[in-house]
């Protein structure tokens, strides 16, 4: 990654549909402290895959070197986003004897060997591990258990959510950076990135489901007594209502866009009854004009169905209110669309707010970053910081090792 003072350098890139967004950040006493920010259109990628290798790759490198600008800090790596419908969880299950004789100490090494026994489901050859999430511990007969580490016991289990991604699209993700002149430290699921960036622990206790809306995906992602229980990635997204919009005002692409941005809500009574909006007409210098109000019936219809795929996804996989109890939490480019938490709230009949990267995580450019957009990026620093057990040691040791790399030659060390 880099390093700069005392601190270590973690930059995130977040591989989006219609963007690249960039995060820099200085790790320092576990503190989070982002020092760049880098945004570029991409129009290399659909519905979370990459479509168009030189344009993602050149979107890539242009966010990066914004971010690098503004950090005044050089980097090699970086931590990305995967996202796409070939996204898929699985329920795996593992175990390893501790002892033949007597009860023996759990330790780091044991958890490993329980986790790669959980790995051993089928699997199509065409999709890879991206991550083994242990959803809880198993020491004997006691269930439950977060971390085994220092008990004792005669047989240690694990229940893991295992998520698997296209080796194509993952493949192309490390292509993409690599052409852009930088180097893949990991790759993570964009959900848990913006999880990990705007959901609170208690949520994640009680039961939450995260709703990603970006521009060709909308992810989910559902956690419950802390542990990640479900993901899925919907092949749809916000670009849905641009097209829309598109169609219905006779303008391009670029204008419905910004339209929605600035404009957009979700409810026409949110709107004043004589607010008017200019619209450069497609192919000509015309300027026509559409109440604020009709813009928002466009969308809310829009909305409403995206809504509803969530609610006919969650049915299908059976999961009821019940295991999201604590709400839907709503995030990414989307969700910034005002009044998208009330159309949640009354379509699915629970609690439900708009995400932003949560302000105690972050110091520094915390204004910049305090959108929903940021979600993904921010919580791929977070994320990283986490899973490597930074403490700075391991960014410090292990800089160009991936973190399933690093697992690997503690494991070699100790035996």
């Amino acid at each position: 990654m880099g390093s700069a003072n005392d601190g270590h350098i973690v930059a995130a890139v977040d591989i989006g549909t219609t963007k690249v967004c960039t995060v820099i950040a200085e790790i320092k006493e576990n503190e989070i402290n982002v020092i760049g920010t880098g945004w570029e259109e991409n129009k290399g990628v659909s519905k979370g895959n990459v479509v168009n290798i030189a344009d993602t790759s050149e979107a890539i490198r242009k966010s990066l070197q914004k971010a690098e600008q503004m950090a005044s800090v050089k980097v090699n790596s970086v931590v990305a986003s995967v996202s796409g419908k070939n996204i898929a969880g699985i329920k795996g299950h593992g175990m390893t004897s501790l002892s033949h004789s007597k009860q023996k100490e759990i330790t780091e090494i044991d958890k490993d060997r329980a986790i790669e026994g959980a790995t051993s489901v089928p699997m199509s050859h065409d999709m890879e591990v991206l991550h083994v999430i242990p959803t809880q511990y198993i020491v004997d007969s006691q269930d439950e258990i977060k971390n085994p580490i220092g008990m004792t016991g005669l047989k240690l289990e694990v229940d893991a959510y295992i998520i698997t991604g296209s080796v194509t699209a993952i493949d192309n993700v490390k292509k993409v950076i690599s052409k852009a002149g930088y180097s893949t430290e990991d790759i993570v699921l964009q959900s848990i990135a913006s999880s990990e960036a705007v959901l609170y622990p208690d949520e994640k206790d009680i039961g939450v489901l995260l709703v990603d809306i970006g521009g060709g995906t909308t992810d989910l992602a559902l956690y419950q007594k802390d542990a990640l229980k479900f993901v899925k990635v919907i092949p749809v997204g916000g670009n849905l209502i641009t097209s829309d919009l598109v169609t219905l005002l006779q303008t391009t692409k670029t204008n419905a866009e910004e339209i929605k941005k600035k404009y957009g809500i979700v409810f026409p009574e949110d709107a004043a009854e004589d607010e008017m909006i200019d619209v450069p007409d497609m192919g000509s210098n015309k300027v026509t004009q559409v109440s604020r109000r009709q813009l928002a019936v466009y969308i809310q219809a829009r909305v409403r169905e995206l809504v509803e795929f969530v609610r006919i996804e969650l049915e299908k996989e059976g999961i009821d209110k019940g295991m999201y109890s604590g709400g839907v939490v709503v995030t990414g480019g989307t969700a910034q669309l005002n009044g998208i938490e009330k159309m949640l709230r009354e379509q699915m009949n629970v609690r439900a707010r708009v995400g932003v990267p949560i302000k105690e995580k972050i110091v520094g450019l915390y204004d910049i970053v305090s959108q929903p957009e940021y979600s993904t990026a921010v919580g791929l620093v977070g994320y990283f910081v986490n899973e490597s057990g930074l403490n700075n040691h391991f960014l410090q040791k292990k800089s160009g090792d991936s973190i399933w790399q690093i697992i690997k030659n503690l494991i070699s060390e100790y035996i």
